[in-house]
């Protein structure tokens, strides 16, 4: 699944999601493809630099709403 920034668009992720239901975090073992842009503890979009999550040690916690999930 393709996951987007809500603000622009931008792709930020390629993700093996697992089970039905929201996507609260991506574990790292799972994303096959990543463009964001790390700041910090922060995950950024490299175009418009919305923060999309926080980074955290197995995995990115997802800011809700700063994301769009495409099939």
């Amino acid at each position: 699944m393709k996951i987007r920034c809500a603000r622009c668009g931008t792709l930020l992720f390629v993700y093996l999601k697992v089970g039905e239901g929201r996507l609260w975090h991506c574990w790292r073992k799972r994303i096959i493809e990543d463009y964001t842009v790390k700041v910090g503890d922060d995950v950024k979009c490299p175009k418009c630099g919305a923060i999309v999550g926080l980074e955290k040690e197995a995995f990115i916690n997802i800011k809700q709403r700063s994301i769009v999930v495409e099939k």
